[in-house]
């Protein structure tokens, strides 16, 4: 059967449903799936230093108090809430994650009517389901950049709302929205920037079917809005007593890390995060990119080219800041990638129908797209269906030591009271979370310590300073390359410090052998210390005297 719209119907139970939302349905259907059986994904390490972060804002530690990092508590924020309403745990952190995703993928669809057909939104809301799904993002782990676009995706609906309707107070909402995508992480800023642009857009060329109107008090209220959630932030670090420590790792220390690649390396490196991002769906993103070219001469998306290219480009420029281009930073770039894969099919359903004057052919656009979707989650069927979490994070992340994480705080958590402090030399904050244990230190990341800067020394004999007043009674030292990401010009006070504060101090009790993607060896207590080691990543626990 057929609506009135002429788009396919199903009678069930009396009641006739639309065919696209039955199949919008089944896209969450699978998500839904595929998050439950990878809920027990092991933490890695941005994941980590969310939920330790998390913890403590939920035992009343503020942020930039306990541990320290150049983000916005956003993310903080939000791991806190969904912990306390999935609990403390990774299965429960990945499930409220799941929520998280869901609601992107049908704000992504309401975005997508805006656009293109009720066909070429479900096909945007299909592609962006499993682009941000995908292995080639690090689609399992709950990081910052989904925690930016969902309320980016709800400012911009409420935004394009208040356009149609002209009232004010959405325009508020809308700028709330944006501002807390800002607050997640600071790349969101430019989401804020897209909504200024729109505003602005439309004030100055409002179309053959709007009117000239004042910017006053439109933009100020926007404005204001998307201010508050930065505001909030600011008076609540403030009361804390934080704020100088805020300032330090948001702006002045992240600013420095801003500038650390070289400008000869940006493109290649661009080229090698987009190879990586795009792995698992390179058709996909080829079908989104000939949208980009689509659009240009499309007559149906004549009145929206400029919003559209607004959203595309400032979406575009969420992934440039640092030029680190890591593959999971193009998850902010996913909604404009999956609107434009939309935009393909509408323009191939007309085409198609068109050309060859038959009705059945008005979907031969969503017939590609699917075909490409189903043949990208076959082709990672293990993924998807079949591999055990923790042997994909071996696979995955090999030689870092998530998979081993839960083990190692097992063991400190069996050994330790709730007042006894724990140091990890390296950076995996997700051991502190796993045990439930205090970081002896702020520095619950290395890598600041062994970039080119001015602070680096400080902050190296900062951490010094903390370890040794905290007297940790457990220290776990990770000898695992991308836990330092030492450099040649990398100071090394800390390491000659290190090597004699715990040969004066403490004895092995443990040592965590990352021999091969699938295979570990753990052993304690005189086992550890008659272990001879087989890899040259491994992990060492050690115990004070």
């Amino acid at each position: 059967m057929r609506g009135r719209s002429g788009a396919p119907t199903l009678k069930l139970g009396g009641r006739t449903i639309s065919f696209h939302w039955v199949v919008l349905c089944l896209v969450l259907l699978f998500v839904i799936a595929v998050r439950v059986r990878l809920s027990g994904f092991p933490l890695e390490r941005d994941e980590g230093e969310y939920a330790y972060m998390g913890q403590l804002i939920l035992q009343g530690v503020p942020p930039y108090s306990g541990a320290y990092n150049m983000k916005l508590p956003g993310t903080d924020l939000m791991y806190a809430l969904i912990m306390t309403l999935f609990g403390r745990s990774a299965r429960g952190i990945h499930l409220g994650f799941m929520i998280v995703n869901c609601a992107t993928i049908l704000l992504l669809y309401r975005i997508g009517r805006r656009f293109v057909s009720e066909t070429g939104a479900v096909a945007a809301a299909a592609a962006y389901a499993v682009l941000s799904l995908s292995p080639s993002v690090y689609g399992f782990a709950a990081h910052a950049t989904h925690f930016v676009v969902l309320p980016a995706l709800g400012g911009m609906l409420v935004l394009l709302a208040a356009e149609e309707k002209e009232r004010l107070m959405p325009y508020f909402w809308s700028g709330v929205l944006f501002g807390i995508s800002f607050v997640m992480k600071q790349p969101g800023l430019f989401f804020v920037l897209f909504g200024v642009s729109v505003v602005l857009y439309r004030r100055f060329f409002p179309g053959p079917r709007g009117s000239r109107r004042t910017l006053l008090p439109v933009l100020p209220l926007f404005l204001f809005g998307a201010a508050l959630p930065l505001l909030g932030v600011i008076v609540w670090i403030t009361a804390s007593g934080t704020f100088g420590r805020f300032w330090f790792w948001t702006v002045e220390y992240a600013a420095r890390y801003a500038v650390q690649v070289p400008l000869t390396e940006v493109f290649p490196m661009f080229q090698l995060g987009l190879a990586e991002a795009t792995a698992d769906f390179r058709l996909l993103w080829g079908i989104a990119l000939l949208g980009i070219v689509v659009m240009i001469f499309y007559r149906k998306m004549r009145s929206e080219r400029v919003l559209f290219g607004l959203f595309a480009l400032f979406s575009f420029l969420t992934i440039l800041p640092g030029f680190y281009f890591r593959a999971h930073y193009f998850v902010t770039l996913l909604p404009a990638v999956s609107i434009s894969v939309g935009i393909v099919v509408d323009y191939l359903d007309e085409k198609g129908a068109a050309f060859f004057g038959a009705r059945s052919l008005r979907f031969i656009g969503a017939a590609v797209v699917c075909a490409v979707v189903v043949w990208g989650v076959y082709a990672g069927a293990g993924y998807y269906f079949r591999e055990e979490p923790a042997k994909l994070s071996g696979q995955i992340y090999f030689p870092n030591p998530f998979a081993a994480s839960p083990e190692i705080a097992r063991y400190l958590d069996e050994r330790t009271s709730p007042a006894d402090r724990v140091a990890v030399f390296g950076s995996e904050p997700q051991i502190f979370f796993y045990a439930n244990r205090r970081s002896a230190s702020g520095y619950i990341y290395t890598y600041g310590l062994m970039e080119d800067h001015e602070y680096a020394r400080g902050m190296q004999r900062d951490m010094v300073r903390q370890i040794e007043v905290s007297d940790p009674k457990f220290i776990v030292d990770v000898h695992v390359p991308t836990s330092w990401l030492i450099h040649p010009g990398s100071d090394r006070y800390i390491f000659g410090w290190f090597n004699n504060f715990v040969s004066e101090r403490y004895f092995l009790t443990g040592v965590v052998d990352l021999i091969s993607p699938g295979a570990t060896v753990v052993k304690w207590g005189g086992e550890a210390r008659d272990y001879d080691m087989q890899s040259p990543f491994y992990v060492l626990v050690y115990e004070r005297k």
